[in-house]
This record gives structure tokens, sequence and C-alpha cells, in this order.
């Protein structure tokens, strides 16, 4: 934001150098980006009276001009065309310094002498938005009223010179958004009083009206809208605004444009809140409406360009049509021209984020945009109300009707927060007393009341301790602190289970040929059909489908691994890579509670994808590295399961391992159906491994147990069952049973026969019992065995195979 520091003056007392001022208000947080010294390199020019134009006899482009300058007459020789006689004009004379280190000395041109040169804006350090009515790459054509300052320094008459700071303000301080703001910092930081001019405008009694001049309001969405003013004026005398506004605003870059107008960028600086003027034969029925645009409505921006705006989008608008676009533009509809004569002041506040996507939308950022966006405090709208209203008594253009229309849904409320000095000193490193902080905290206009601190309303950056801190240590002075060594027991850095877990499980897959590969979390709806995860009801109410996706294939958050893990599989496959091996470690997103749309985060769980075809892979090559994953997690115990409905997996080629109700993996064939979807021709085999899982039931250490001093017996048992029962089941009862001493158990083989009957088969096992405490006889693994034929015939239908 630019400041010209004179108008920093009017706030408080600033006695140093410019420079030196910069200096100090970047270090209590004002950052100064740049300082503009106006004029100051600017030498030897002055206000001369174009004479006498004749054509150079040498060149056809050229003119000579004979030009007074008060004292004496110049002959200048130009190729200027937007000159004439009478014009009024700056001239550089012999020995002249202009912007950009140019220097004038008088000379021939073609033949004839050139005692100097007439100056455009830009080469006096100007442009065009300070005197907005001269062309670009023309002369400077004065107003003939200059004509009395023929002879004089033209620095002087345009009174140009001025000194200008730049400051780079964070979006956190939208107060300093505003020259009263800087004029606070710039107090603070110098030690100075502030004198808050404009301080009588929080005492300004105005008469709340439902209705003036027959304007209304209405706010149809406050959560849009915070407060919106209405104030009119009437019998407006348009003309252009005095010298003294009209040089500070283009001190900050502000194009000049008229009274009205002027008043309103005037204000907005000021104060740092945008406001807007209205001409109130433009609004239909006066009837002011600020709600949601309606889906594909247009308006036209006061540049003249129709910009389409979306249901999330809040306008101004009248009975019949939308006259701005909230804290973004006027509509050209309303704007204020030469023969209106009634104005509706507009001051309203309005929801920041939204502004700034509405911006983003209608791709139009503004002053006020830019402002609106960063927060801007509600109390703040009828101080700027008020103060345009005062500008236009004071410049008399126009009658301020009395009374205004104030719709204020939500009043906001200030801030409290109670005083922690040892806390304070705590967070900064430093010893400050209770008084010091005080003084500190009042100069920025924090009340102070026994340990409560009231935060003043345009300081909506202060929400705690911390901030106050913070507040107190800018304006102490950073370069106050002391150097001091680090306090601090140092310690050695060391990856945790689930780390080191992961590192384990990534050398394992690399060590078995498998690559690594990263996706995004995001998937499409199409993504979901191909992988007939849509048959699946799990997913039917918990998938996530984002609210402003970058596209339609990144629309939904992936629920499973399987999506991205078939498009990598498929484009591997289109490349004609005949054998492939690839594994990810990602997240998944699911609202399992359906509470994602009210705020909650949604359920995100880390698995290890594993997808291969080619190469002679099957069904049994993934099981085994499954099963070594949860080898080297240290995971012993769990049960083997077939799983027959998941759409995605291959019906009769899937299993799951899971802990109790706990799945820890599933892993099989892909459906066929799902890899035809994808057009691969190979048969697919994938695994999903939960990684918090992994590490919950994996142990951190491995146990040691010393040789067995007693003999294993060892028996084989062969058995005839159904053909559905798997072996799972047959070892959970095997298990179950003899738990305490059985070490060891090992399928060795499975046979079928005509012989065994219709859909049997044979399954033998080689079984090892052994206890610490002393050798097993006969007797006892007898017993034992018996006792597990029993149960295989009890619950599984099992017959000893003779």
């Amino acid at each position: 934001m630019k400041v010209s520091v004179e108008w920093l003056k009017e706030y408080t007392n600033i006695d140093v150098p410019v420079r030196e001022l910069a200096d100090r208000m970047t270090m209590t947080g004002s950052k100064v980006e740049e300082i503009y010294e106006k004029g100051k390199d600017i030498k030897k020019v002055v206000v001369g009276k174009i004479l006498k134009i004749t054509k150079h006899p040498n060149a056809d482009k050229l003119i000579v001009t004979k030009i007074d300058i008060g004292n004496e007459t110049l002959q200048i020789v130009t190729a200027a065309t937007n000159v004439e006689e009478d014009d009024i004009v700056p001239v550089a004379v012999d020995g002249a310094e202009l912007a950009g280190d140019i220097k004038i000395k008088k000379g021939l041109l073609r033949g004839v002498e050139s005692q100097g040169m007439m100056c455009s804006v830009s080469e006096l350090g100007l442009g065009i938005n300070d005197f907005p009515n001269q062309i670009e790459d023309g002369i400077m054509i004065l107003p003939k009223e200059y004509e009395k300052f023929i002879g004089m320094n033209a620095v002087e008459a345009l009174n140009i010179e001025e000194e200008v700071l730049d400051f780079e303000i964070t979006s956190n301080r939208p107060d300093c958004f505003s020259v009263e703001g800087l004029g606070r910092e710039a107090a603070v930081t110098l030690g100075k009083e502030f004198k808050a001019p404009h301080k009588h405008l929080d005492d300004v009694k105005v008469e709340n009206k439902k209705e003036i001049e027959g304007v209304k309001v209405e706010i149809v969405d406050p959560d849009l809208c915070y407060r919106y003013i209405a104030r009119v004026v009437k019998d407006v005398k348009i003309a252009p605004s005095p010298e003294w506004m009209q040089r500070r605003l283009r001190a900050c870059g502000i194009k000049v444009i008229n009274n009205i107008v002027d008043i309103t960028n005037y204000v907005s600086l000021e104060l740092g809140q945008p406001m807007h003027a209205f001409d109130i034969n433009s609004i239909a029925e006066k009837h002011i409406i600020v709600r949601r645009a309606k889906k594909d409505e247009v308006i036209t921006t006061l540049d003249g360009e129709d910009r389409a705006l979306g249901e999330d989008n809040l306008v101004i608008a009248d009975s019949k049509k939308p006259v701005a676009i909230a804290g973004v533009m006027g509509g050209l509809n309303s704007e204020i021209e030469e023969n209106t004569t009634t104005v509706v002041f507009e001051s309203a506040v309005f929801n920041g984020g939204n502004v700034r996507l509405t911006a983003k939308k209608v791709g139009l950022r503004t002053e006020a945009s830019s402002r609106y966006e960063k927060g801007l405090p509600p109390e703040l709208a009828l101080r700027v109300v008020n103060r345009a209203v005062e500008l236009v008594e004071e410049m008399g253009a126009g009658t301020v009707v009395p009374g205004m229309v104030d719709v204020y849904p939500a009043p906001q409320k200030q801030n409290k927060i109670k005083l922690d000095v040892k806390r304070v000193n705590d967070l900064l490193g430093t010893s400050l007393s209770k008084e010091e902080m005080i003084k500190i905290l009042e100069s920025l206009e924090i009340k102070v009341q026994g340990e409560e601190l009231t935060i003043p309303y345009f300081r909506q950056d202060i929400e705690g301790i911390a901030d106050i801190a913070e507040e107190v240590l800018r304006i102490y002075g950073y370069d106050k602190l002391g150097s001091t060594l680090i306090n601090a027991q140092s310690t050695a850095g060391g990856k945790n289970k689930r780390q080191d877990l992961e590192d384990r499980i990534k050398m394992l897959l690399v060590d078995n040929g498998y690559s690594e590969m990263y996706s995004y979390g995001f998937i499409s709806e199409k993504d979901m059909s191909k992988c007939n995860i849509l048959k699946d009801g799990t997913f039917e109410k918990s998938v996530i489908k984002l609210k402003n996706p970058l596209g339609e294939d990144f629309s939904i958050m992936r629920p499973i691994m399987l999506p991205t893990t078939m498009q990598s599989i498929a484009t591997n496959y289109s490349r004609k890579n005949a054998n492939v091996k690839l594994f990810e470690i990602g997240r998944t997103f699911m609202d399992i509670r359906g509470e994602v749309e009210k705020g909650e985060l949604p359920e995100e769980l880390t698995n290890i994808a594993i997808a291969t075809y080619g190469n002679k892979e099957d069904f049994y090559t993934l099981k085994n590295l499954v099963e070594n994953i949860l080898e080297i997690s240290n995971i012993k115990r769990y049960d083997v399961e077939k799983e027959n409905n998941l759409p995605y997996m291959h019906p009769g080629k899937t299993a799951k391992l899971s802990i109790g109700k706990d799945v820890i993996a599933i892993f099989g064939e892909v459906n066929p159906e799902v890899c035809t979807n994808y057009g691969i021709g190979e048969q697919v085999y994938f695994a999903v491994l939960d990684l918090e899982k992994l590490v919950r039931y994996g142990k951190d250490k491995k146990t040691y147990a010393p040789i067995p001093k007693y003999p294993a017996v060892e028996r084989d048992i062969a058995m005839i069952v159904d053909e559905d029962i798997e072996v799972g089941a047959i070892e959970k009862v095997i298990g179950k049973r003899c738990k305490n001493i059985l070490e060891d158990m090992e399928l060795f083989d499975i046979y079928r026969s005509e012989k065994l009957g219709e859909n049997k088969k044979s399954v033998a096992y080689s079984l090892k019992f052994r206890t610490m405490e002393k050798t097993l006889t006969d007797d006892e693994v007898n017993g034992m065995m018996t006792a597990i034929i029993g149960d295989l015939e009890k619950e599984l239908g099992a017959e000893l195979r003779k």
C-alpha cells in the first residue's frame, strides 16, 4: 500500500528522515518495500508558454517552437504532435536533470539550435494516474490557470515533490491497509502521540431508520454479509475533487475521477474499508437486496465487461437486477454520472473468503476485493459512511439526508484476554515488568483493566496470549533481545515402530522385484464403476466427493487402493510390459460415520497395495509374499479364510488374513471383469494390507527361547473332508484343541480320488508335540490325537482316513 508521508503526519509528529522512518517501521512489523521521492531528482524544469510554432526547415517531422519561460524566450525543436501555440508546458532548460537520470543540454537538431526540451508526464517521474487528462507519450499540457506560474520551478508549481512509502502489509493486519492504521503504527514506532483526527466519528450519533428517501435494505444471506449501512445525499453536484484530495489519491496510485467517486476511494484509503456510491435512480423501487446470485446470472461491471455469476457469489441487487458484485466492483448500470443528483452511499462488510472466491471466479481482483478478502470488522462500517458524508458537506458536494438504514444481524463482540505477564516473558525470553507491558499495549489502544485486556474492534488478529506477546515484542524491539546459547538436551534421532516397519516392508518388496509407485488420492466416478466398487454397498454412503475438484478425474477421494493401482497396471500393459510388479504405500479416505458434511474429518487408513501380472505369478506366490510381510511384522498367529463377497476380486480366488474380527490383508486375483474394463488381457493379482493394523498387532521385539531339553513327539494325521472345507478351518480346530503342547503343524498332502467319494478330498498334516516341562508319553499324545479326531468329526464332518 502506498501512502504519502505528508498524509501520515496528520496522525502523528514525524520528525525523522523518511529513510529512518521506513527502517523503524519495518522493524515493528510494517515492512516498507520501496521509498518514492517524487520530484527530488528533477532539476532546472520551469513552466513555459509556447508563443510560436514553425516548421523545421530541414525535417518534415520536426517543428521549431518559441517558448516564454519568464526571464527569456527559448527556441526548442521537437517532434511532438500534441502541442499548439499558447499551450502551457513544463520546459527543461540547458543543464536540466529528469527522471531516469536524463540530462538535457542545448545543441543542434538537423541544423537548427534547440535550447532545451518540453517534458512529458513520465519524464517528470509521474504517471497517468497522477494527471489522468494527459497522454502517455506526448508533451504534458498544463491547464490555462498555470499561466501565472510562467518561469516558476515546475516541481513547485505542480506541487509534485512528495515522499511516498510503499508498505507490504501481511494478510493478518487488514487494519494497516489504511492511512489511519499506518499512522497508528508510526506513532507507536516513534514513541509519539497518536493524534486520531477522526476519533469523533466514534461518537457520532445517527438515527437508524428503516427507510430513507424511499431506500430500503434487506440482507437475505447474513452468513455472507455481516452489516450493510446506507446513507443518502441529495442535491449532488458532480465536479472535480479539491486539489489536496487529488494529490493524496495520486500519491497512493489511485485514479482521480470526480468528487463523489473520489470520496469513496479517499475514505477507503483513509480508514481501510471500501465503500460504494450508487445513483439512486438506478435502483429499482429503491430496494437494496443483498443476496446470492441466481444460477447463470450476468452483470456488466464498471469496466464494461459482462461477468457470469454462480449461486455461491454474493451480489447487491434491487428488486429486478444485480447492481454490484459484493466486495468486488459495482455494476455499470449504477455508475455515478454527470447528471446524477441523488446518491446512496453503501458501507458494508462481507465474508472475506466468499469475496476471494467470487473475485477469482469472475477474474476480477480489485482494490476493494483485496481489502475485503482479508476480513474487516463490522464496527468499522459506521465510521466509514459517516466520514464519507462529512467530506460531502466539507466539499459542498451535496446535502446529506439525516438518518441511515443500518442492517446489522449479529453485532461484533470485542475479544477479551487475560494478561499473564509470566507467560509473555516465558514466550519471549524477556524479563519485562507488568508496567512496561501495559504501556506498550495501551499505546496500541488495547484497554487494560486489572488483568483483563479488551482488544479494539479493528485488531481481529489478536486472539490469545501468544498474540499479545508478539505485540509486546515488536514494539519493545527485536534488536533488544540478547543472544543466548540453546538451552536444551540433545536427543538422538530415530525412527518409530511404524516407520521402521514401513522401511522393512519396502525392502522386502524391492528384494522380490517390486517397484514402488506413487499416485494421487483422487479418482473419478468412472474409476469407481470400472473397478465394480459401486456394486459393494459398503461404499455407497461412505464415499467422499469433493465440492471443488480440479476436474472430473479428481472428484472423489479413493476409498480403496485398487483404482489407482489398476490405472498404473493398465498403463504398463498398454506399453507392452510383459512382467510387472508394483507396490504403493498410500492413504484411503472414507466417511464411515457420515459426518464429513458437518465438518468432521474422514477416516484415513494407510494401506500397502501390491499388484502383479505375468512372470508365472499366481495366487500362491502372492500369498507367500503377504505371509512374508506378516512374518517381518512379527505376527505369527492369524486366520486365513476364503473371501467371496468383494465384487472387484475373483470370487473363487480371493482370501483374507485376519486376527479376531480385524482383517489384516486381502489378496487374490482381480475380477476378470475389472481387467476387461481396463483393457488388460492378463490375470492381475492384487493384495492390500492395513499398515496400521500390522503395526498394532506386530510385536516390537523378537523373543528367543532356549533349546528344548525334552524331545518332540511327531504324529501324522490324514482325514477325508468335503471339498469345500478350507485347510484354515482344519488348522483352527487342531490348534484350539492342543494349543499348549502343539509346537508345529505342517500340511504335507492334499489328495483327490474317485475312491474317496464325490466332492471329497484327503488332507494330511504332520503334527509336532512338545512341552518344556517334561517328556510327553505316548498315552498323553495318543489321547490328544483322539480328542483332535473327535473335534474334526464333530465340527467339520471329517473322517479319519484308514
